[in-house]
């Protein structure tokens, strides 16, 4: 459970609010060892105030992360998302991008809010472990990445290069564009190579989320083989 996540995370929660009857023995435990004492709503009170359609009888209140780049660029893995616009692709990126070894997500252009609740819901906690930046200059993010000595690979379906044929045990950006458009080519000349999939049949791409989970734990494999 989310609350649980941000408990353990260490995340200064400013209220937590349950349906009566529905604090688990493990919600329950780490609220009370965190000092936090939830307010009780009635069943079905959190539905008539959340956004969600069928909200979880658990919610809590928590001021937003101001992640920058800063240090975090100095990393084995960096995952940078350009106009990126579904917000359960975005969530599932940082998941996948905790679980393949990344140091940061940056979230450039017209992305989605990854920080909105279906994003937050896909990561299933990720988000509150990654530092996650909002940065709406892609090219600035691309050229601080440079600056910190970060290889910035560009993810594209029909680029020569083949993403297993490059090494990825440098410190690498994995860079992914928009479900519609991939990566706007005004950011080619800020990106160190470009690379692709092989994929059989008449598929002509893949889901976002599932081709940086590909070229993420690519690298997390060759990080390991390199010891």
């Amino acid at each position: 459970m989310l609350v649980a996540d941000a408990v353990a995370a260490g995340v200064a929660l400013a209220g937590v609010y349950a349906e009566i009857d529905a604090l688990t023995g493990e919600l329950d435990g780490a609220l009370r060892g965190a000092g936090i004492e939830p307010t009780l709503v009635q069943p079905g009170g959190l539905g008539r105030v959340l956004d969600t359609t069928t909200p979880r009888p658990v919610a809590a209140i928590a001021p937003l992360p101001d992640h920058r780049l800063g240090g975090a660029v100095r990393c084995d893995l960096a995952l940078v998302l350009v106009d990126v616009a579904d917000p359960g692709n975005v969530g599932t990126l940082i998941r996948t991008a905790e679980a393949a070894g990344a140091g940061v997500v940056v979230c450039c252009g017209s992305s989605a809010d990854p920080f909105g609740p279906k994003a937050v819901r896909a990561s299933a906690g990720s988000i509150l472990r990654v530092p996650v930046v909002v940065d709406q200059d892609a090219g600035a993010t691309l050229d601080a990445l440079a600056e910190a000595g970060t290889t910035r690979l560009g993810l594209a379906a029909g680029a020569p290069d083949v993403y297993d044929q490059v090494d990825l045990s440098v410190p690498v950006a994995v860079v992914l564009g928009s479900e519609a458009h991939g990566l706007p080519s005004d950011l080619s000349s800020r990106l160190d190579q470009v690379v692709s999939i092989p994929m059989a049949g008449r598929v002509e791409s893949l889901n976002v989320a599932t081709a940086g989970a590909i070229v993420c734990f690519e690298s997390a494999r060759q990080r390991r083989a390199r010891g």
